[in-house]
């Protein structure tokens, strides 16, 4: 299932950790390898789950969150129950503003 991973898969994951918009292209030109192998490699390591996702970060003064808070929670209850429970709740908050409910 999940391969070691040799110095190329390496430095894919590092330049995609830095910009995951670079194309199989760009990446195969800074790593040395040719545009298909590269561009396989990017697939096995997503197949294998090694890249879960992409994604993009946005700059949260520019839409308009000044304030960032900082939060500790104690639950009452314990378990892995409560917890997820708990946390899905905090992603129905995140929904709810992202996409304006």
């Amino acid at each position: 299932m999940h391969n070691e991973l040799d110095a190329y898969d390496r430095r894919i994951l590092a330049l995609l950790q830095e910009d995951a918009s670079l194309s199989s292209a760009q990446i195969a030109e800074q790593v040395g390898l040719s545009q298909s192998p590269c561009w396989r490699r990017i697939q096995r390591l997503k197949e294998e789950g090694v890249i879960r996702g992409q994604v993009t970060l946005l700059d949260r003064k520019k839409i308009g969150l000044n304030t960032q808070i900082f939060a500790e929670i104690k639950l009452n209850a314990h378990g892995r129950s409560n917890f997820t429970e708990f946390t899905e709740a905090i992603r129905g908050f995140w929904k709810c503003w992202s996409v304006t409910c």
